[in-house]
């Protein structure tokens, strides 16, 4: 690589680092604790179960557990989407979570964009920018983060 070229890329990633910085303070928490179980998207009025209960081995399973939840006083909980739970990685990785602490770490059991249940995690890297990557997992275990509405 040329000096040159080096250059630009250094000066291309101080850029977006600057302005993903500063985006990131444009919009300060975007969680809200609705006390020691549930957490709430501000914007979207999500509520998002804090505790990942234990790795479930089937899809069934899976289901069954977030659908037969009882918490906070609804019981309409759900598997996420691929897209919500890749909202609430996100909103972790700029440290938006204020108040709200849950455990991101590990497979969590998704419903693809084909209505596929299957476990897997997002992974954010800053490299030179933000990149995002969804990863299957590699055995079909995972844990349960369930979501409402």
């Amino acid at each position: 690589m040329t000096h040159r070229t080096l250059l630009s890329c250094l000066f291309a990633c101080m850029v977006i680092g600057s302005a993903a910085v500063s985006h990131g303070r444009e919009e300060k928490g975007q969680l809200r604790s609705q006390g020691k179980e549930i957490c709430q998207e501000v914007r979207s009025g999500k509520m998002w179960q804090v505790d990942k209960k234990s790795r479930f081995s089937s899809a069934r399973e899976a289901e069954r557990y977030a659908a037969d939840l009882q918490l906070g006083g609804y019981g309409d909980w759900r598997l996420p989407t691929k897209a919500e739970m890749f909202n609430l990685a996100r909103i972790f990785f700029w440290k938006k979570n204020t108040d709200c602490a849950m455990n991101m770490r590990g497979d969590f059991w998704l419903v693809d964009d084909r209505g596929k249940t299957s476990p897997g995690h997002w992974e954010i890297d800053y490299a030179c920018g933000p990149q995002y990557r969804y990863i299957k997992a590699i055995q079909p275990k995972g844990h349960v983060r369930a979501v409402r509405p």
